[in-house]
């Protein structure tokens, strides 16, 4: 029998003895001894788990973990040894494990002596129990488990991945996947140091948070590397990856003013794929740089590691000194090639996940009804830091847009509120959603202007050096605000915290003895058909734009604490925009004379005002306040806009015409009305990026030129699409080579055009895409070539691009897109839906716990009848699957409320589309 010691070295010295051997079968003195003479032991009383959190009964205060990963094996060996605190004598201990098959457990007293335990599973969610025969007394014990594990496959835990011929293994621990890994306290209020050692192959990559500081040989190949004890962290911030990884050295992040030594900075990738990284590695620096300066405190960690996963369930994730990424955030060569839109999305996600170094790594919430400390604050960093960077993105109009999206899911009954209670591991998994992140982000933008931004910036800094290192709540974020702004900003803060929904101000303006004013009346905004109440109100920083006469616009502030206020202005107004800059998270209504006043100075508006203008247009069609006619009409000019984020607003609206307010009969109209919409813009725009043109033009060509193949169905489009997409893979009858030839096609139009090829292409070409595809380890590549797939909507075709998500050499996040793609078009909704009933059991076997968001990939239905079967298939399954019951009715309300906005719209969407547009 293998004994573990008390001291990491030791560990990593028995894990090498003792771990899986290289054939996957266990080594023969790890047979069990025989078992001791039994002794009567006075029984445990029954104790409910707990399945939320932990109580403080034992706690951890430093872990030493040693961990043997062999990547090409079909598990691990692992040892932990837990310093913790018992507050009074007990024989049981809580805590968190998953699959763990448990060899050993242990209770190591001060004294040396050991007290034997059992370890035991109790509950699916990974909660699990040490018992002991004897009492563990009050006071600092040592817990140590020797254990075994299997590899996840489902990109959680530490799980494998196998890519270009050779294995991986990387981890991805949030939220409660730490358990998978290994036993231990699996909370985010737990944060202590960690000491780890890792037996791996010589020769391998082996990177953890924080630098290596030794490594020794472990006989039969295998070296044990142990690495710097981390600062106080929470289990779901350890990360690690494992294989032989490309290593990329950079140059370092040089020292400033506020930080006195350099940071390391390398890029990790799959063999073969490191020379990849030049465009990550060279604009990372910067990004570091620009955060140290607005938090005015360094960088904590002590290298900065970035690595590209081949296969990864999130976008990316925050690891303390270890951040991962999927492969198309990072791999962008030198950026001459790479399209504006990956461009962009490796410079948000990077900043976003920079920005957690400080929020949700140096501070971390206590617990996940914080999740918005984390989120919200690295979302709207993150659009800071990328709008200063980089002002050409207008991260101003992105973050609108965002803060959009967020109104829609905020609109739902079944909507979250920011600061929800969390008290399973549902309700954990439905807090990563639109209404944490996006609308976080929004009314934190939203009360920095009302602060002031320096004030704001005031705040921040004094509630990071109050709780570095440590944990922290809303509580302590609002004081903070509060005290920078000599005012109490907590009360009004906590209206948008602690309750669901969106506030929706109806503007009067009115004029009185040359005095003007504008009164307001807010209630909760509701799509028409919800079943909510609008009886809500929120303490709601509102700025007015207005103007009197040909004078120059001005905004005037106010908060409105009650259901009703009156705003007063200096003089009587022309016109007036109830939201200026769009920087409210709210929605307005103007009527009659104000409404046609604030059309006729639409040249007086801002971009971001324009844009919160057109979606309180489209809000009031939805709420059945206005006539889906009367929006369709007012959208020209939004379209003839230069500017990317106006001219695609009536872009949905007309997909919605398209899709589901007019018959097939009278399709073609609205696709006349597309064409005659964006004709200037393909005019202006071409095929062929202009010289000196930024990339705001080049993600606008890409959607006109998507819109006007796809709803417009213009043959011409679609013709030139097809034409080029053939020339870019090399089919368009000239001798192949194998190679992509990038001149043919501009490369932020490659997924459009492959996916026109491919629905008016045959079987022929759908085969060689698919060959394309399957040889390809080119991540963004791949996502192109499977988008393309999935576009099919030949019945045979579409059939087999379905097939894809149960084909084993599709990724496993790469699934998701053949069943989203074929559920969002009305020709193979049918269709899809019928084959993910057939095959739920597989699908849900192959994503594990992200089953729980199959749900949601059904929410483009718009019928009553197929809210009813959805709702039928799921009831008797939705309970088994993590965060399925709120994603469930979320879809269910959503399906149902496009049923009714079709009901309430569609006799006026007939009669405007029918005059032939």
């Amino acid at each position: 029998m293998c004994l573990a010691m008390r001291r990491i070295l030791s560990i990593s010295l028995v894990l090498a003895a003792c771990g899986p051997r290289p054939d996957g079968q266990r080594p023969t003195t790890l047979a069990p001894a025989p078992e001791p003479e039994s002794v009567a032991v006075a029984p445990l009383p029954e104790e409910a788990p707990p399945l939320g959190q932990l109580s403080d009964a034992v706690v951890p205060l430093r872990y030493r973990l040693a961990l043997k990963v062999i990547p090409d094996q079909h598990g691990f060996g692992g040892v932990v040894e837990i310093d913790a605190r018992v507050a009074e004598p007990t024989r049981r201990v809580w805590l968190h494990g998953d699959r763990l098959q448990v060899r050993s457990a242990a209770v190591v007293l001060p004294d040396g002596s050991e007290l034997s335990a059992r370890y035991e599973q109790v509950h699916d969610d990974g909660v699990a129990q040490l018992v002991t025969d004897e009492v563990i007394p009050a006071g600092e014990v040592t817990l140590r488990v020797d254990y075994d594990a299997p590899f996840n496959r489902a990109l959680r835990g530490l799980y494998r991945v196998d890519s270009g011929g050779a294995s991986y293994a990387f981890t991805q621990l949030e939220a409660v996947s730490a358990r998978l890994v290994f036993p231990g306290f699996d909370e985010p209020r737990f944060k202590v140091p960690f000491e780890v050692a890792l037996t791996v192959r010589e020769g391998e990559a082996a990177i953890f948070n924080t630098p290596e500081v030794a490594r020794e040989a472990a006989g039969e190949g295998l070296v044990t590397v142990r690495y710097a004890p981390t600062l106080p962290l929470p289990t779901y911030l350890l990360a690690l990856a494992v294989g032989p990884l490309d290593v990329v050295e950079h140059e370092a992040i040089g020292a400033t003013a506020l930080r006195d030594r350099p940071v390391p900075l390398r890029g990790l990738a799959a063999r073969g794929k490191g020379a990849e990284f030049a465009y990550a590695l060279e604009h990372t620096g910067r990004m570091l740089i620009a955060l140290e300066e607005y938090f005015g405190m360094a960088y904590p960690y002590e290298k900065l590691d970035i690595a590209a996963v081949p296969d990864f369930a999130a976008g990316a994730m925050e690891n303390a000194g270890l951040v991962t990424f999927r492969e198309e955030l990072l791999l962008l060569g030198d950026g001459t090639n790479a399209p504006e839109r990956q461009r962009r999305a490796y410079a948000y996600v990077m900043a976003h996940e920079l920005a957690h170094q400080w929020f949700g790594n140096l501070v971390t919430m206590a617990w996940w009804d914080d999740l918005w400390l984390n989120e919200a604050f690295a979302t709207w960093m993150g659009n800071k830091i990328t709008g200063a960077l980089y002002p050409e993105y207008r991260a101003e109009l992105s973050q609108l847009d965002s803060a959009h999206a967020a109104m829609a899911t905020d609109s739902l009954v079944s909507a979250r509120q920011i600061r929800q209670p969390i008290e399973s591991n549902h309700d954990i998994s439905n807090a990563f959603d639109s209404i944490t992140y996006r609308k976080g982000g929004a009314v934190l933008n939203m009360f920095e202007r009302w602060m002031g931004e320096e004030v704001f910036r005031r705040g921040i800094q004094g509630y990071m050096r109050a709780h570095a290192n440590g944990n922290a709540t809303y509580e302590e974020l609002l004081s903070a605000l509060s005290e920078a702004a000599g005012r109490d900003v907590a009360t009004s803060f906590r209206t948008f915290l602690f309750q669901p929904g969106l506030p929706f101000l109806a503007a009067t303006p009115s004029c009185e003895d040359g005095q003007g004013a504008v009164q307001l009346r807010q209630s909760r905004y509701l799509p028409v058909g919800s079943a909510g109440s609008r009886q809500q109100s929120w303490q709601v920083p509102v700025c007015i734009r207005w103007a009197a006469g040909r004078g120059e616009p001005q905004v005037t502030c106010a908060l409105l604490e009650e259901p009703e206020g009156r705003v007063a202005l200096p003089a009587c107004p022309t016109w007036i925009h109830p939201n200026a800059d769009g920087a409210g998270y709210y929605r307005f209504a103007l009527e009659g004379v104000a409404l046609a006043a604030l059309r006729r100075a639409w040249g007086a508006l801002g971009d971001r005002e324009q844009i919160a203008f057109a979606d309180s247009l489209d809000a009031a069609v939805d709420a059945g306040a206005l006539p889906a006619a009367d929006l369709y009409r007012s959208l020209e000019p939004l379209a003839r806009s230069t500017v990317r984020s106006v001219a695609t607003a009536p872009m949905p609206p007309i997909r919605f015409a398209y899709d589901h307010l007019v018959e097939e009969s009278m399709r073609p109209n609205v696709s006349r009305f597309a064409a005659r919409l964006y004709a200037p813009a393909l005019r202006r725009l071409g095929w062929t990026p202009r010289r000196g043109e930024d990339g705001e033009q080049a993600i606008l060509r890409a959607s006109v030129l998507g819109h006007l193949a796809g709803v417009a169905r213009d043959p011409a489009v679609r013709r030139e699409a097809s034409r080029r997409a053939r020339a870019y893979l090399g089919l368009d009858g000239r001798e192949p080579t194998g190679n992509l030839d990038r001149s043919a096609l501009d490369p932020n139009l490659v997924g459009m055009a492959l996916a026109v090829a491919v629905q008016d292409g045959d079987a022929a070409f759908f085969d060689a895409l698919l060959e394309r595809f399957l040889a390809s380890d080119d991540a963004l590549l791949r996502g192109q070539l499977l988008g393309a797939l999935a576009s099919a909507k030949d019945p045979e075709l579409a059939a087999r691009a379905r097939a894809l998500a149960l084909d084993a050499r599709v990724r496993v996040n790469e699934l998701w897109t053949p069943l989203g793609v074929q559920l969002g078009m009305p020709e193979t909704r049918d269709a899809a839906w019928a084959f993910l009933q057939e095959r739920f059991d597989d699908l849900a076997g192959r994503l594990e716990e992200s089953a729980g968001s199959l749900p949601r990939l059904l929410g483009g239905a718009c019928s009553r009848e197929r809210a009813d079967e959805i709702e039928r298939f799921f009831a008797p399954r939705v309970g088994e699957l993590q965060g399925g019951p709120r994603n469930l009715a979320t879809t269910l309300e959503s399906i149902r409320l496009c049923a009714a906005r079709v009901e309430a719209q569609q006799e006026s969407a007939r009669e405007f589309f029918a005059r032939g547009r």
